[in-house]
């Protein structure tokens, strides 16, 4: 009796519908990080002796923070168009750094950005058959927009630039530029499309200023009240402030990160080596979607020489428990010691209501601790269709035929 009686017992506990228990919100987590750059001593520094080229010791210290999440995007300034491979001010980038950033946990590549066409309309075609072989998500050009769905929620990534570097035809690649009106036609698609949440990524402002100018301060409220959740900004190579506006019900209801600085790179100046690292929640609530724990890290481009040739690595700096233990070099670690705080005083004055996640895993517990080119414009024409690409390249290997989950 005493076996039939935990039996039944086991499967009231089974069958009891999970209507009863509290159930915890639907959620997607994002990450978003900045310009994923690549100058030509970057490049130099990737080769291998063999004639290769490896990039993923550059991700090494940051990939535990981007696999956490479950969208991860960065804005690619750069194309793979091919050898020969070039730096700044046309960049072309080796097969290698686009396998290594995937395999470090980016999902989501932006593509609308004023280096797209470095290469021309082959050279651009060529990155995104790349990312299609690849099976990775990207938009801003031949995708004009995505909707990426976890957990039952469908949420409809856009991306757009205030221009291009090399100028081609109209109509003959596709490039969403900063036109109200095409933001407005793709936002009704999306949203016919049922997506729940709309995240804009925006290529916009003035390069190396920290303060936002005063055209992205109105296009943002234009997103805001075209219903835009939340908008990524890159272009400035700085780390520019964050936004937060709540509604009615206390909740984040709309967030701006104006710029998120630099990924990587090979800019020399301090404020173009630290950037930001954007995380943040989004969640259905009988209002619509909210933004919860959105929180930042600071990164640094750590450049690290060895008999004459330099490393590049994307090093989380908010935790100096961590770099101090890496970083040998005191003018290195004096360098940042004294960006990250003056970039704590920017933030802490002009980004309220957003915090800065101040510990590294290895020091964390169950419970995180939250510590304390030319300007764009946007345009108002239609864009014209885009027309066939005539000219031929050597086909790309479908690679998602190697990949593992």
């Amino acid at each position: 009796m005493k076996k039939i009686a935990s039996i039944l017992s086991f499967c009231l506990m089974v069958l009891i519908p999970l209507r009863v228990y509290p159930q915890q919100a639907s959620r997607v987590s994002f990450c978003f990080v900045g310009d994923l750059m690549q100058h030509g001593k970057q490049i130099h520094s990737a080769r291998q002796p063999d004639g290769s080229y490896n990039y993923d010791t550059c991700f090494a210290f940051i990939k535990e923070r981007l696999v956490q999440a479950d969208f991860v995007g960065v804005n690619v300034e750069t194309t793979f168009s091919g050898p020969p491979y070039t730096g700044y001010p046309s960049f072309s980038s080796p097969d290698e750094l686009a396998f290594a950033i995937i395999k470090a946990g980016v999902n989501l590549l932006l593509t609308a950005n004023n280096h797209i066409l470095d290469k021309g309309i082959r050279g651009a075609v060529r990155t995104t058959t790349l990312y299609d072989s690849l099976g990775v998500l990207h938009c801003g050009t031949t995708n004009p927009w995505i909707i990426a769905e976890r957990n039952g929620i469908k949420i409809a990534v856009l991306n757009y630039t205030y221009a291009c570097n090399h100028h081609v035809s109209l109509g003959s690649f596709p490039i969403n530029c900063s036109d109200t009106l095409l933001i407005r036609q793709h936002i009704q698609e999306v949203r016919a499309k049922k997506a729940d949440c709309i995240i804009c990524c925006m290529h916009w402002g003035v390069e190396y200023q920290l303060q936002p100018s005063g055209i992205q301060r109105s296009l943002t409220d234009w997103l805001c009240r075209a219903g835009v959740t939340a908008v990524i900004g890159s272009h400035p190579h700085v780390p520019q402030s964050i936004e937060i506006r709540k509604g009615p019900d206390g909740k984040i209801g709309f967030m701006t990160a104006y710029s998120l600085g630099n990924f990587i790179s090979n800019q020399p100046e301090p404020f173009s080596r630290m950037g930001l690292l954007l995380s943040f929640d989004i969640v259905l609530t009988d209002t619509g979607p909210r933004i919860e724990s959105p929180w930042y890290e600071w990164i640094w481009t750590w450049k690290p020489e060895n008999q004459g040739k330099l490393s590049y690595y994307v090093l989380p700096v908010s935790d100096s428990r961590f770099y101090r233990s890496l970083v040998k070099d005191p003018s290195d670690t004096t360098e940042i010691v004294k960006t990250i705080k003056r970039l704590r005083n920017f933030m802490r004055e002009t980004s309220p209501g957003i915090y800065e996640r101040r510990r590294y895993p290895p020091y964390e517990r169950k419970n995180l601790y939250f510590g304390n080119h030319p300007s764009c414009r946007p345009l108002w024409s239609g864009q014209p269709p885009v027309t066939p690409l005539k000219e031929s390249f050597p086909p790309i290997e479908d690679y998602r035929k190697r990949r593992t989950d």
